[in-house]
């Protein structure tokens, strides 16, 4: 990742990794100087970058010259990710993280494989223009890819990024059923209901048909819900501590390892994972002013969905926005 000195960024920073790792080996505290001779740095550097994550939220104890280490705050700092945390770029606020992303891809500012991710958005971004509401406590990211395909494929990186939305999900061995929606959706259903907890956004830029970058937008409810519709990760399960970085944590490092399996050519295996947990049952599908209805049975090599009209024939669909409108499908 770029390490350019951006305002208001956070980037990964090792002695801060550290430091936080040594409180917490030390419940009882540690001294500063304990630390620095630990650093190899000054006593009063390790005081200052306490003073700084202070300031971001961390809380300690300071008692004959001990730090103790009380409380993290529930922000995904790239240093709190683990190896996964070299490739974020953190904000405390941006309009979004998409355009964000963009902006600093337009630059030359970051590499392939870089997250651009916020603790809120003034403005989030979601599929048709429409606003993703963004409060504290969710996860709102965009990373930065250069995928070797034809613009009209970009859909393949919205299922891939649905597809390591739904693998970190189910890490949390969540009992309900959990699908992807048809291209970019993360829905919880149950009886009568389809409640989204998930959206991704992929958008690709390029001429002559070939894409140049891609940036592919995530954002999942982990504490709030900000609508009826919706649902969070916390409402599946239950009081977790610091669930925001833990989540940040796991599906970095689940969205690594599927996106190398599409570079490594896998796409096929991927295809077939993503139909065996993603929604065949009845949907709406809006083209614009056109609008129809069918059931999606599946989708092609080429990332379109397969939909089976009500005449019994099948249409390849490959853009659109669809919603579920029917409960639980059979099984499958």
């Amino acid at each position: 990742m770029a390490q350019t000195k951006m305002k208001k960024a956070v980037l990964y920073n090792e002695n801060i990794k550290t430091v936080l790792e040594i409180l917490s080996e030390n419940p009882e505290g540690i001294s500063g100087q304990a630390i620095s001779e630990k650093l190899k740095v000054s006593r009063s550097a390790i005081s200052k970058m306490v003073k700084n994550l202070e300031k971001l939220g961390y809380k300690f104890e300071v008692s004959k010259k001990k730090y103790k280490l009380i409380e993290r705050p529930d922000i995904p700092f790239p240093w709190e990710i683990g190896e996964g945390g070299k490739d974020i770029i953190f904000f405390k606020e941006v309009d979004n993280t998409q355009e964000k992303a963009k902006e600093l891809a337009l630059k030359g500012k970051i590499s392939p494989g870089t997250w651009v991710i916020a603790e809120r958005q003034r403005s989030g971004k979601g599929r048709m223009g429409r606003r993703w509401e963004s409060p504290e406590g969710n996860f709102y990211g965009s990373v930065f890819l250069k995928p070797d395909l034809p613009l009209k494929e970009t859909v393949k990186i919205s299922l891939i990024g649905g597809l390591a939305v739904w693998r970190t999900i189910k890490s949390y061995e969540i009992t309900k059923s959990v699908k992807i929606k048809w291209p970019n959706d993360i829905f919880v259903i149950s009886e009568n209901s389809a409640k989204k907890l998930a959206g991704v956004l992929a958008e690709s830029f390029g001429e002559s048909e070939k894409i140049e970058f891609t940036i592919c937008g995530i954002g999942v409810n982990i504490n709030n819900s900000p609508l009826e519709i919706a649902i969070c990760l916390k409402e599946l399960v239950g009081e977790k501590y610091n669930l925001l970085t833990d989540f940040t944590r796991r599906f970095i490092n689940t969205f690594k390892q599927t996106y190398e399996e599409f570079l490594k050519g896998k796409w096929l295996e991927l295809k077939t994972e993503i139909e065996i947990n993603m929604w065949r049952g009845k949907v709406k599908v809006m083209q614009g002013e056109k609008e129809f209805t069918g059931v999606c049975v599946g989708i092609n090599p080429d990332g379109s969905m397969v939909l089976q009209r009500q005449d019994g024939g099948y249409e390849n669909i490959f853009y659109g926005d669809t919603t579920i409108i029917t409960s639980i499908p059979k099984s499958e």
